[in-house]
């Protein structure tokens, strides 16, 4: 029996309508009633608040009109642009293969008639899972080559299989290069030699104006101690080394250790390579760093901008209870929101020595050269809470390369007594002497009060004349520092724009880039905002973020991406993961967030964060006193998923470990050369503003970890019946980690200069500060990605 013929059209249900039980009459009655609103909005419209940590944000794989293709076809460009080839490819925004893809469901928004005579404005651009493949790039970098010369190029730089976390010195000489080029055929083009000279001029005659202000007196070294240093002097113990053959040392206060004295067993150099003293040569080690002692907890750090073989980095430290009750007066506000009184510190300048290495055109620390303390600033102005180098080289215009200014740079400051100043530091003229140079500053060059009822809280500069200042009342001052007021003692703010109603911890403008007027701004209530200084009122973005703000916010230049931490344990929100995840948020795409790395449970809160313009390598500091770094890229950029050979996998490797405890009573007793502190009473009331001096203790450093691969999933533990029953008798939920306040690490930075952008500078809440070249010489095997 032959089978039933059935037709070969496609079957489809036939629709219902809701309006099906209605009448002719009912019909033509509300279509009569009914006016037009203008088109329908776009299917598929959904929340632009998208997170792609968890989830891959496929590109659709219809074409779209507009390509990369047809860009390039309107402008010459030698800039090599995506593979448009293979259709049936998609495009994936994250690097991470591992991550379940779990669809969502999209929600269409209620369209609302707009009034009558608004004008509309339209806010970034569409979410890349509503685009077409071929306009991956352009949708989120720019749709110009001009927009796509800088991801294009450090797409095919920083890729490599040797670059994973760190940068090495081959890639790293060949970036600065790429730039270098681009920014001179750019300066050709725009004929701007003249500006750079204009700019130059400008800076010098600024750096005479600040040095002809402030008012500097040398004071004596025994003076400086008992005042602005800390007295007792005390010497920490480090233990360092490989695992298992670690050994101890003493550091005294404000002297250096050198890391590689702790691995010179474990080299195993050659006998032609090593000396009497069986030392390794500093060419040869495998760890050329420091170890500085500067006694308190580390506010803040800060490179010196130069290319000169002296690198100089400024440390500013808590002030102690000793020199709070030098200063006259009580505290009975909170500092944060309130000026403090002018309790004496100082900043402290080190000095390190370079030397070149094989690679052209990259330095590294010169390890037979110890770092010193150079110049001590003493200063009446409180806690110092943030330090910033003016971002031009002071004599940069000089022709002659043997000629050195007498200014190391200019160095804002802003302090606990709501200030922001300006100084000019001078450069020690004893620079082979092992005593430094002790100044206290009597009158800064540019001193700016604060606005009535508030205080300064950060600032970051937009140029090198143009200088930004936070308030704790949500505010932004814009200050010329080349135009004075009528008094003429501090420099006139230009421009004042609400951006918080609270407190703003860290502002970032998108420098260095074409995009300069764009800034962005961290809360106290957690909240990130970005901001076009051109239309500050209409074009600004706001993005509520259930987290602990973050005093560390990053641009990257490769992506005119900014970088910061969500951190979201103890939000006071319940949250089904606590994790603390590095994120990223494009400029053009601003309120969606791309999760770059998640932090592990147990190491606590993010505390510091850094990144570099010259190499995408990211640094995260936490409250266990770990240093983790990766190379943010291989996160972001998008790639085709069925390519496998376009699919980079991201790494986090831990650089180093670090473990504090207070000593013992015993310890204390009995360790030479430290004075007898007598023990915290309990009955005495802890300092609520400003917590407890740092405690005598010693320090343990682990390192040599391997990359491990990112995996930002929310990934529930598996727990076992048995202890899932013992929990629910008790227990107020999951526990957070807890550290010492002194393991803690508290502040990041990469030296800023081209040469020696491998170097970082590392602070810890126990006084310890590292210095290391994380840049690497690549052997010939493993120079393949």
């Amino acid at each position: 029996m032959s089978e039933p013929r059935r037709s070969g059209r496609q079957r489809k249900v036939n629709p219902r309508y809701a309006n099906d039980g209605w009448d002719k009459d009912t019909l033509r009655i509300l279509r009569a009633e009914s006016e037009s609103s203008g088109p329908s909005p776009a299917e598929g419209s959904t929340s632009s608040d998208s997170e792609d940590g968890n989830t891959h944000n496929h590109v659709n794989a219809q074409d779209d009109d507009v390509s990369l293709a047809s860009v390039a076809s309107i402008q010459s460009s030698d800039v090599e642009t995506p593979d448009q080839g293979q259709d049936d490819e998609d495009i994936n925004l994250v690097s991470d293969d591992d991550v379940t893809s779990r669809k969502r469901p999209s929600y269409r928004s209620r369209p609302y008639a707009a009034a009558a005579g608004e004008p509309t404005r339209s806010r970034g651009v569409q979410p890349p899972s509503q685009l077409g493949k071929r306009s991956a790039y352009a949708n989120i970098f720019g749709p110009e080559i001009s927009d796509l010369v800088d991801v294009l190029l450090a797409r095919d730089t920083w890729l490599m299989g040797r670059d994973i976390t760190i940068p090495s010195r081959q890639t790293l000489s060949t970036a600065i290069e790429q730039l270098n080029d681009l920014d001179q055929c750019s300066s050709e083009r725009n004929d701007g030699s003249g500006a750079e000279r204009e700019d130059a001029h400008v800076v010098r005659s600024l750096i005479d104006t600040v040095r002809n202000h402030q008012v500097h007196q040398a004071i004596g070294l025994k003076d400086v101690y008992e005042k602005y240093l800390l007295h007792d002097m005390p010497v920490h113990s480090a233990v360092l080394g490989a695992w298992g053959t670690q050994t101890k040392f003493e550091l005294d206060y404000l002297s250096a250790l050198d890391l590689g004295k702790a691995w010179l067993d474990h080299e195993k150099p050659r006998d032609t390579e090593t000396s009497q003293t069986r030392e390794v040569p500093a060419q040869k080690r495998y760890h050329q760093g420091w170890l500085l002692n500067v006694g308190e907890k580390v506010q803040c750090l800060a490179w010196a901008v130069g290319a000169h073989s002296v690198q100089y980095l400024a440390v500013a430290v808590k002030c102690t209870s000793y020199q709070r009750r030098m200063a006259p007066g009580n505290e009975c506000e909170p500092s944060a929101f309130h000026p403090s009184p002018s309790y004496p510190t100082c900043i402290q300048i080190w000095a390190f020595h370079t030397s070149p290495t094989s690679v052209q055109g990259i330095g590294t620390l010169a390890i037979d050269d110890e770092p010193r303390l150079a110049v001590v600033l003493g200063t009446e102005w409180g806690n110092i809470r943030q330090l910033k180098w003016c971002q031009f080289e002071p004599n940069a215009d000089n022709h002659h390369k043997n000629i050195v200014s007498r200014t190391i740079g200019l160095l804002a400051v802003v302090s606990s007594d709501g200030h922001a100043r300006v100084i000019a530091v001078p450069r020690p003229d004893n620079s082979d002497a092992g005593v430094p140079t002790t100044l206290r500053v009597e009158r800064a060059g540019f001193d700016i009060p604060p606005p009535v009822d508030t205080v300064f809280t950060t600032l970051a500069f937009a140029g090198p004349t143009n200088l930004m200042l936070g308030t704790a009342d949500g505010f932004l001052h814009f200050f010329d520092l080349t135009v004075p007021t009528s008094q003429g003692d501090h420099p006139k703010c230009y421009m004042k724009q609400q951006l918080h109603h609270t407190y703003i911890v860290a502002l970032c403008p998108a420098l260095p880039g074409p995009q300069p007027t764009f800034l962005a701004s961290i809360s106290a209530s957690g909240d990130l905002a970005l901001t076009d200084l051109r239309s500050p009122e209409q074009d600004r973005v706001h993005v509520a973020r259930p987290s602990f703000p973050t005093k560390d916010l990053v641009y990257s230049p490769f992506t005119r991406s900014f970088i910061a931490v969500l951190d979201r344990g103890g939000n006071t929100q319940i949250e089904r993961n606590a994790a603390t995840f590095l994120v990223c948020h494009h400029i053009r795409q601003f309120p969606n967030l791309l999760r770059i790395a998640k932090l592990s449970h147990d190491t606590g809160a993010a505390t510091a964060l850094a990144g570099s313009r010259w190499h995408p390598c990211i640094l995260v500091g936490n409250a266990k006193g770990q240093v983790l770094a990766t190379n943010y890229l291989r996160k972001v950029l998008p790639y085709r998923k069925s390519d496998p050979k376009k699919a980079v996998g991201a790494y986090m490797q831990k650089l180093c470990e670090y473990d504090w405890r207070p000593l013992t009573p015993q310890e204390r007793r009995h360790k030479e050369g430290s004075p007898l502190v007598p023990e915290a009473k309990e009955e005495e009331l802890p300092d609520i503003y400003h917590g407890h001096d740092t405690r005598p203790g010693i320090s343990r450093f682990h390192e040599g970890f391997k990359p491990e691969k990112i995996a930002v999933a929310y990934v529930l533990p598996k727990v076992q019946k048995s202890k899932l029953r013992k929990a629910d008798t008790g227990g107020a939920g999951p526990g957070e980690a807890v550290f010492e306040e002194e393991q803690a690490v508290t502040a990041l930075e990469w030296n800023p200069n081209a040469a020696y952008a491998g170097i970082v500078a590392i602070g810890w809440g126990s006084g310890i500060v590292r210095v290391q070249d994380l840049a690497y010489d690549v052997q010939s095997r493993c120079q393949s990605p």
